[in-house]
C-alpha cells in the first residue's frame, strides 16, 4: 500500500476527476491533473477498479493492490507533481505481472512528458 502523502485523498480526488485530462490506453485510462509544487512535492495516485473489470471482488482488489504495489517500488517520478487517477481495463486482469509492470511504466511515462 502507498504511504498516507503519496494517496489521492476524496475532496482532491473529485477535483482532479472533473478539471483534469483523461487519456486511454490499451489496457487502463488515466486523469492526469497537475498540481502546484508548491501544493505538493510528490505526484499523489488512486486507482478505481469498477464491476466492469471483474465480477468478483476478490479478483479487482488483487489487481488494485498489485498495481499500488507497482507505484510504491517503481521509480516513477514525475517532472511536474500531479494527482493521477489510474483505472484499469478488464484486459489488465490477463497480464502477468511484469507485462502490468511494463504497461504502467510506458503510461506513466507519456503522460509525464505530455
Amino acid at each position: 500500500m502507498l504511504p498516507k502523502n503519496r494517496r489521492l485523498p476524496r475532496h482532491n480526488f473529485l477535483i482532479a476527476q472533473k478539471q483534469g485530462k483523461s487519456y486511454r490506453f490499451p489496457h487502463l485510462s488515466i486523469v492526469y491533473h497537475p498540481v502546484s509544487p508548491i501544493n505538493s512535492q510528490q505526484s499523489r495516485f488512486a486507482i478505481i477498479t469498477s464491476a466492469k473489470v471483474h465480477k468478483h471482488a476478490t479478483a479487482r482488489n488483487r489487481l488494485r493492490r498489485h498495481i499500488y504495489n507497482l507505484l510504491q517500488t517503481g521509480n516513477f517520478k514525475p517532472i511536474i507533481p500531479a494527482d493521477i487517477i489510474i483505472i484499469p481495463r478488464p484486459s489488465m486482469l490477463k497480464l502477468n505481472h511484469d507485462q502490468i509492470n511494463l504497461a504502467l511504466n510506458q503510461v506513466l511515462s507519456k503522460i509525464s512528458l505530455l
